[in-house]
């Protein structure tokens, strides 16, 4: 049940402290509009408002958006008429007066095509200079309904038996907050009812205690009164020793890569190294053979001794032979 906001506040921020919005009815009496207009995506939503005052000269009608979360006094025009028509360019395509000119009581609009980012407060303004009983505003609160869009599915924690895990679902999208009903894959034998906590607002499923027993797939299904969408996510629950012997494996794997890898290594280096100390005893052998060659080429040398010195006391010298 809807009830009428009265009030004699001459501007929005007068009239948000006396009546703050509450999705029902927000008009002074000169303006009544419907106060909640709910639109599925993609469908026309049309906006009502009228007024009781004779539009005379200086009459004016705007009408104003604000995003939900913005305070009413900071809503941007949409469009505005003082004799003349004036439209906001991103609207004038999509919204349409239903009266034109709207002059004879009637100043609603129509948006074609709504999208979820129209949802939002409108405002339809009405001022006649000449009739200020008359003058009013009235508040519209448009909500764009969206069917649930696929959800995702998540599991978090460890399948062992014993361990505890939680499977998530969310949809990214869907007015009215879609609900989340988990279900386990037909022809399964029935959990233990203290070891399932589901709660249908956030979708999360937790399975605690887990047996293998809860091997199977589990789907997530998020429904509005618009449709719903679904997901599914395979649980399998595996033993602890199981476990450990895969991760064994796992583990001797890697240790057998890592100990061929560092052989590999090993035999490059030694490779290199031998292919190294090659070259250099090649190149000493030329060096020798190269000195070799020298000598037997130069003069050769012949020793006497001094006469007068024992032989082991001599001195040598050295001469060329001739």
């Amino acid at each position: 049940m809807a009830f009428p906001c009265t009030v004699k506040a001459q501007s929005l921020r007068n009239l948000s402290s006396v009546c703050p919005y509450s999705g029902e009815a927000w008009s002074w009496d000169a303006v009544v509009v419907k106060s909640s207009v709910f639109a599925q995506s993609g469908s026309a939503a049309e906006l009502s408002c009228s007024y009781n005052t004779h539009a005379s000269q200086g009459f004016t009608l705007e009408w104003r958006y604000a995003a939900p979360g913005t305070p009413a006094i900071q809503a941007k025009r949409v469009l505005y008429y003082n004799g003349k028509l004036y439209w906001v360019n991103s609207w004038e395509s999509r919204m349409a007066l239903e009266q034109n000119p709207p002059v004879s009581g009637v100043a609603s609009v129509k948006i074609h095509s709504v999208q979820p980012s129209d949802s939002g407060l409108y405002i339809c303004d009405v001022t006649n200079p000449n009739d200020w009983s008359g003058s009013g505003q009235g508040l519209i609160n448009l909500t764009v309904l969206v069917a649930p869009s696929v959800p995702v599915c998540e599991l978090s924690g460890h399948t062992y038996v014993g361990d505890d895990v939680t499977l998530t679902c969310h949809s990214s999208q869907g007015v009215p907050t879609p609900i989340y009903t988990w279900n386990r894959e037909k022809d399964t034998a029935p959990l233990p009812p203290n070891s399932i906590v589901a709660d249908q607002r956030t979708g999360s499923l937790l399975l605690s205690n887990l047996s293998t027993a809860f091997t199977g797939t589990y789907t997530c299904r998020a429904s509005n009164n618009l449709g719903e969408a679904a997901c599914s996510i395979a649980v399998k629950v595996a033993h602890g020793s199981t476990a450990v012997v895969a991760g064994g494996v796992l583990m001797g794997v890697f240790l057998l890569v890592l100990l061929v890898a560092a052989a590999a290594v090993y035999f490059f280096f030694c490779y290199k190294k031998r292919a190294c100390s090659s070259t250099e005893n090649k190149l000493s052998r030329q060096n020798v053979d190269s000195s070799a060659q020298r000598l037997s080429t130069g003069p050769l040398l012949s020793a006497h001794f001094d006469g007068d010195q024992p032989p082991q006391l001599r001195v040598s010298h050295l001469s060329p032979l001739v």
